[in-house]
């Protein structure tokens, strides 16, 4: 029989990229690569000055996009995710 893709022992990982405006040099981007990476569930994270934002590799079941672009955000910088770019009043 084949294997199932689906492996109950292999964690989930989801990819979101969130914008993130604010920053000015590398080291806005260091910090908020160590301080991102170092919370539950992440498993990457890649974020670009040129591109204004971060790729993130997660665990849904550990963590999601919302928690991580509010993190981004009290750091102080302005955060959003794709497609939540109408304001919401």
């Amino acid at each position: 029989p084949l294997k199932s893709v689906k492996d109950a022992g292999q964690p989930l990982t989801q990819v979101v990229v969130i914008n993130i405006e604010g920053m000015t040099c590398s080291s806005c981007v260091q910090s908020i690569e160590g301080v991102i990476s170092q919370k539950a569930g992440v498993k990457s994270i890649n974020v670009s000055l040129a591109n204004h934002n971060g790729t993130i590799e997660y665990d849904p079941l550990q963590t999601c996009p919302e928690d991580l672009r509010s993190s981004i955000e009290n750091m102080g910088f302005d955060a959003s995710l794709p497609g939540n770019d109408i304001l919401n009043f």
